[in-house]
C-alpha cells in the first residue's frame, strides 16, 4: 500500500489540491453506503489520533488544522477522490480577500459530499459560517450532501449546543476516553433548509424573552 500525503497540510497551511489513492480496492461492503462508512472512520480516527498527539505533549498546537490531514488520509484510503480548499459555490467575491472555501469535497462513484471541520473549544459554538457554506454546496447539485464534523473534549462534545442547528446527527458520537485525555467527535448532516430553520428558531427564542 502506498501512503497518501497531503501537500502543505503539515505546516498548518492548506492548498487547493486533488488527492486520490489508486491503490485502494473498493470493498463489497462499502457499496451500500461508502459515505457513511467513511464518516464513521473519520470520527473513530480523529478521536484516537488526537489522543495520541496529547500523549506526545502536543496540546499547545491543537487547532482545526490538526484534524485535516488524518481526515484526508481516511477518505483517500477508502477510495474517495478528494479536493481540498474548494471555492464555495454561490458566493460573489466583493473587494479584496480570498473566496470562501470548503474544507473537503469527496467523490466516489455516485457519492459526492462536502465536509467542514470544527474544533469545539466550548460546548456552545457558532456554526453559522460552516452551515452557510455547506448549504450553498448542497444547493449547487442534485445528489450532493454536506456534513459538519465537530471535534473537541468529551465534556464539550457530549453537551454540544450549536447555533444555528445544522441538521440531524449522522450516527453516534465516538469518544476516546483514556482517563487523562478524553476526546470525542460527532458528525451532523446539513440540510438544504438548515439556514432557514436556524433563523426561525433564533427569532422564536428572541420573541419569547
Amino acid at each position: 500500500m502506498v501512503p497518501c500525503f497531503a501537500p502543505a497540510l503539515f505546516a498548518g497551511r492548506r492548498v487547493s489540491t486533488v488527492v486520490r489513492n489508486p491503490y485502494c480496492p473498493i470493498e463489497p461492503r462499502m457499496a451500500n453506503s461508502p459515505t457513511i462508512d467513511a464518516l464513521y472512520r473519520i470520527k473513530r480516527g480523529l478521536a484516537g489520533y488526537v489522543s495520541y498527539l496529547a500523549a506526545c505533549e502536543m496540546n499547545e498546537s491543537f487547532s482545526e488544522y490538526v484534524l485535516y490531514e488524518p481526515a484526508l488520509r481516511i477518505l483517500t484510503a477508502r477510495g474517495f477522490t478528494v479536493k481540498c480548499e474548494v471555492p464555495c459555490p454561490g458566493y460573489v467575491k466583493v473587494g479584496r480577500g480570498d473566496f470562501k472555501k470548503i474544507d473537503y469535497v469527496a467523490e466516489l462513484r455516485r457519492d459526492a459530499f462536502a465536509v467542514e471541520m470544527k474544533w469545539a473549544q466550548k460546548a456552545r459554538i457558532d456554526v453559522a459560517a460552516d452551515v452557510e457554506k455547506l448549504t450553498r454546496f448542497i444547493a449547487s447539485g442534485v445528489r450532493q450532501r454536506g456534513f459538519l464534523c465537530v471535534f473537541g473534549r468529551r465534556n464539550h462534545i457530549e453537551g454540544l449546543v450549536m447555533q444555528p442547528v445544522p441538521g440531524p446527527e449522522q450516527g453516534k458520537g465516538i469518544y476516546a476516553d483514556f482517563g487523562v485525555t478524553r476526546y470525542g467527535c460527532r458528525v451532523f448532516e446539513v440540510r438544504r433548509n438548515a439556514r432557514r430553520i436556524g433563523s426561525r428558531r433564533q427569532s422564536s427564542n428572541s420573541g419569547s424573552r
